[in-house]
């Protein structure tokens, strides 16, 4: 048909669809868009798809016309519905990533609704994306092939499929498209088809970094400060991370200011460090800004400065950096660089809580519960330790159990308290297995269990609990929950006093006062004084009843007042 047309206009002297275009591109070597426009507008209505493409790329640009992503998405759709490749991967690109109006632009104004009836801005939409990527890489369009690996690794809008996306990478990467080697050797190096693949990752990073890519450099930077690939060469690295530093790469400026802050590839030098952490702070990478902080707060080589500091938590905390968050809350709450102030801590601790950090999430828990910087609000603490709990914290698990321990924000249950505290345990809270031994020891609202009790003291006292020693050292010494072991009783009630516990040393004097067959109450009395001197009652009621010299005809001074007490009680230490 197009022929026919273009003969037809031969015939009688009219310029064919193909002739205004070739015009129009003349007109466009000159840069006059406006004579570029007048000549394809007529192939355009034609149906010419080239044509159609053209118009779309001045109103995208916005050469000679408005510049108005809506006009050139209808243009370019009508090329694309015409089979043209380019115009069908630079429709995929604008719905992939959406189109704003342009700025200063006020959508309501009348004169505007007029003018642009169908308005300025492209809403993203990644099923038109994904339709129109995959149209034009069949067609092989070598920059929609590289798009389409990447909406598949992305996992926009669609479900990541890697394989596929290795597909289309590969195809586009052969092809010497760099973004596609770059999205190979991503995908290689992460191991996300299956089994990473450093090295080969390496060769794909090097091609894309021969045409100039940027991050490509920094990646070969990154397998060469990790070792990862290749050999571990810090100054090889240094010298990638420069050549994207200097490009502009964020990422790659945040590196070299930390090989410069630990001398790592390069000479130890603050200031340099500090200049090009800057550089990536002030583009947005919170990363930078955090390590600005860290710079300033710890000196490393230049004077702390604690304002400078707080300065640099906060812009990356007002960006969402989690752990920045956390650090200027605590600036806050001890007065270090800015003023103390508890609600402002409490504020951006909710901040990080909010975002789900599990350590905010649990401090903030906690600041409600003893009401600092808030109202006190058992609810909310409860809410709180919830929140970090799912999360497999095991100190708001154990916060849980406390809370139903003491009956505050749930009516007083021990046997959940118990619960809570078995899942804390077996998650490795030395707290939650000494409070578990001390509950089924005492029987305090569930069934006595001395074997339990037992079980979960030797727990704790593994990770240097001095109470949980001590309760393990009287079950040993008493045989509660097991066979009586004089010997392992003396180690780890020993163990306990040596850090200065009087209820241990009180404990060593019953043991060598009574329950050792070999019985020394010259060491009983020793150990019962340094007892009674660090304020333990106790341990004062057993020297007014131990006489100044070895009682003789086998009686038991120390035996008759523990026969004053209850069968089988456990006198365990406190815990805050």
């Amino acid at each position: 048909m197009r022929k026919l047309i273009k003969a037809a206009g031969r015939l009688f002297g009219a310029a064919s669809p193909d002739d205004d275009y070739a015009q129009g591109l003349k007109a466009l070597e000159r840069e006059d868009h406006k004579a570029a426009l007048e000549s394809w507008l007529p192939a355009a209505r034609a149906g010419h798809a080239g044509a159609q493409h053209q118009i779309g790329r001045l109103y995208d640009l916005g050469k000679g016309v408005v510049r108005n992503a809506v006009d050139a998405v209808g243009w370019y759709r009508q090329a694309a519905e015409n089979g043209h490749g380019d115009a069908q991967a630079r429709l995929a690109e604008i719905y992939y990533y959406g189109c704003d109006a342009p700025k200063g632009i006020t959508p309501t104004d009348e004169a505007l609704s007029v003018l642009f009836p169908k308005g300025l801005k492209i809403e993203q939409d990644y099923k038109e994306a994904l339709r129109w990527a995959r149209a034009a890489a069949e067609q092989g369009v070598v920059g929609a092939q590289a798009m389409l690996g990447y909406m598949h690794a992305s996992g926009f809008g669609i479900a990541p499929d890697y394989a596929e996306a290795e597909r289309w990478y590969r195809i586009a990467a052969e092809r010497g498209n760099p973004a596609a080697q770059l999205g190979l050797g991503t995908l290689l190096a992460g191991g996300y088809g299956g089994t990473s693949d450093p090295e080969a990752a390496h060769q794909w990073f090097r091609k894309a970094a021969e045409q100039k890519n940027v991050m490509a450099w920094y990646y070969l930077g990154t397998q060469y400060a990790a070792g990862v690939g290749v050999a571990q060469d810090h100054e090889a690295a240094a010298v990638w991370f420069r050549r994207a530093a200097e490009a502009g790469a964020a990422a790659a400026q945040r590196a070299l200011g930390l090989m410069y802050a630990r001398g790592i590839g390069v000479a130890a030098d603050p200031h340099t460090a500090e200049t090009w952490l800057r550089k990536a702070a002030v583009q947005g990478d919170t990363e930078a800004m955090l390590q600005l902080g860290h710079l300033n707060s710890r000196g490393a080589g230049m004077q702390p400065n604690l304002f400078d500091a707080a300065t640099w938590y906060r812009a990356a905390a007002e960006m969402g950096h989690r752990e920045a968050q956390k650090i200027i809350a605590q600036m806050y709450f001890a007065g270090s660089g800015v003023p103390r102030d508890e609600m402002e801590a409490v504020r951006w601790l909710e901040r990080a809580a909010g975002q789900g950090d599990p350590q905010a999430q649990l401090r903030i828990g906690a600041l409600y519960a003893e009401g600092r910087g808030v109202t006190r609000d058992y609810d909310r603490a409860l809410d709180w330790f919830r929140r970090a709990a799912e999360q497999g914290n095991s100190d708001a698990v154990y916060n849980i159990g406390t809370l139903h321990s003491l009956g505050l924000g749930v009516p007083r249950d021990p046997a959940g308290a118990l619960t809570w505290y078995e899942r804390a345990a077996e998650q490795g809270s030395v707290l939650a297995q000494f409070r578990l031994g001390t509950m089924l020891a005492a029987g305090d609202g569930v069934p006595q269990d001395y074997a339990r009790a037992a079980f979960w003291s030797r727990k704790a006292a593994e990770q240097g609990h001095v109470g949980a020693m001590i309760n393990l050292g009287r079950f040993c010494m008493q045989g509660l929950g097991m066979e009586r072991d004089i010997d392992e009783a003396l180690r780890w009630l020993t163990a306990a006093a040596e850090q200065k516990e009087p209820s241990a040393m009180t404990a060593l004097g019953e043991l060598h006062g009574h329950w050792s067959e070999r019985k020394d109450f010259a060491r009983a009395r020793g150990w019962l004084e340094r007892a009674a001197t660090l304020g333990d009652e106790r341990a004062k009621l057993l020297l007014q009843r131990l006489p100044a010299t070895d009682p003789s005809g086998g009686d038991d001074p120390i035996g008759d007042t523990l026969d004053d007490q209850p069968p089988g009680q456990l006198r365990a230490a406190g815990e805050g």
